[in-house]
């Protein structure tokens, strides 16, 4: 279980951040339109980029989290 300190820690960081509200609700109203992209990736790229790929999706997450609670 995470440290409730980090969890707080994280939640003032999201509170701070300026959120380009326009360019996530672009993304989302094609993501809703368009669906999942497929794209076909090359698994050493992906291993080798692990860290870059799960922070962006994880960024995407988080923008699209802010959206649906406003």
């Amino acid at each position: 279980m995470t440290d409730c300190g980090q969890v707080r820690n994280r939640v003032r960081e999201l509170t701070a951040r300026a959120w380009d509200v326009p360019a996530v609700e672009a993304r989302y109203r094609k993501l809703l339109a368009d669906g999942m992209p497929r794209p076909v990736l090359d698994p050493t790229s992906i291993v080798a980029r692990t860290r870059e790929i799960l922070d962006r999706v994880q960024g995407k997450a988080e923008e699209y989290e802010y959206l649906g609670h406003n």
